[in-house]
């Protein structure tokens, strides 16, 4: 069992423990995870008081080796980090797709610029002028200053949250709330029924963008997206990325426990205090079931506590359908009509295949037809 390895000492030691449990990981999450695993260490390598970060790499480590033994829910996470479902990734994604476009030419630089002859609808006191600046002609018009929301594209957020509302399902890891557009979410009057001033209704807008950014599923680069079609839908050549590389052989030591000891000297491996010092509940938390596949350790019961809860055996059928399958129903690509301009967006979705009948179960349909009646015989 590969949680019967002890969790290393020295942070050097855990560091290799992580790339090894991320080796044997799906190929869908294997190159992400691998390279958030080496960010991460070089990021904290030079930090004075390391042990928080020591603590938490402890926690991912449980958490690797629990996805590698089956764990489904947890994989699907790890393959939802590596698709940008959830995490770093999902915000990195909706900055590359949904960000405006810098200018093409010079002649679409010079017409979004604002005009020095436009008259200012701000205050006298307006800050100075910046590149930044320059680049928003929104900003300009309204007579205030630039703000991250000029950096976004809104008909694509509009277009994205749309299509996410129309398909999203109960159980989705982001789900998109109905009221999306602000024209309906948001009021237009204040309780004396006048309208907001300009920098407050400014605020709410940009408050109701950045709840919409946190529930959005951003779209995926279309080659990515097609290799995860390919995946889902089983398609030819796909047959070696649908099984786990298998575990190497756990180290053992050179030599056993020599026999010949006093009895008083041996190590058995049941620590006696813990069971006088604390609840029976606590120490034995670690052997139940829900936290087993996580611990590792081994019923002390030879009846056992029964199998892990979340566990499966990870065939390349479950890969393909539990695993692929779910992730390719949450992915989306997103195009542009050249003519109208309006943004289409195209969710995937697995194609359940029957699996051809074997000899014998043919032998039951004999004598009938393709619906179900009684063949006359001959």
């Amino acid at each position: 069992m590969p949680l019967q390895i002890p969790h290393p000492n020295t942070p050097l030691h855990l560091y290799r423990h992580l790339l090894r449990e991320a080796s044997y990981l799906p190929p869908l999450c294997r190159p992400w995870i691998a390279s958030r695993i080496q960010t991460r260490y070089r990021d904290c390598q030079h930090t004075k008081d390391p042990k928080h970060y020591v603590k938490e790499a402890h926690h991912y480590l449980r958490y690797l080796r629990s996805a590698n033994t089956g764990h489904v829910d947890r994989l699907l996470h790890l393959c939802y980090l590596a698709t940008g479902r959830v995490g770093k990734r999902r915000r990195q994604l909706a900055t590359l797709f949904l960000s405006k476009r810098p200018p093409e030419n010079t002649a679409s630089l010079e017409s979004d610029a604002p005009s020095n002859d436009r008259p200012s609808k701000g205050p006298s006191k307006t800050p100075v002028p910046t590149l930044h600046e320059k680049s928003s002609p929104e900003a300009a018009e309204e007579g205030r200053g630039p703000d991250w929301l000029d950096n976004w594209a809104v008909d694509k957020l509009h277009a994205v949250a749309a299509s996410q509302v129309e398909h999203q399902g109960g159980d989705w890891p982001q789900a998109m709330r109905r009221s999306y557009d602000p024209k309906r979410a948001l009021p237009t009057e204040n309780a004396f029924g006048r309208p907001f001033p300009k920098k407050v209704a400014r605020n709410k807008l940009k408050r109701h963008y950045a709840s919409v950014l946190k529930q959005l599923l951003p779209p995926l680069p279309q080659g990515e997206w097609d290799r995860l079609r390919d995946l889902a839908n089983g398609a030819e050549g796909t047959e070696n990325e649908m099984t786990v590389p298998p575990r190497r052989v756990v180290a053992r030591p050179m030599s056993e426990e020599p026999r010949d000891r006093d009895p008083e000297d041996w190590d058995w491996g049941w620590d006696w205090v813990q069971y006088v010092t604390k609840p029976v509940r606590a120490v034995e938390r670690k052997n139940s079931r829900k936290m087993k596949s996580l611990t590792g350790e081994p019923d002390q019961d030879p009846r056992g506590q029964g199998r892990p809860i979340g566990v499966r055996l990870m065939r390349s059928r479950k890969i393909r359908r539990g695993i692929y399958g779910r992730v390719f129903e949450l992915a989306n690509t997103m195009t542009q009509n050249p003519r109208s301009g309006k943004w289409t967006v195209t969710w995937g979705s697995s194609e359940r295949k029957l699996s051809k009948p074997t000899a014998t179960d043919l032998g039951i349909f004999q004598g009938v037809d393709n619906s179900g009646k009684l063949v006359a015989p001959a």
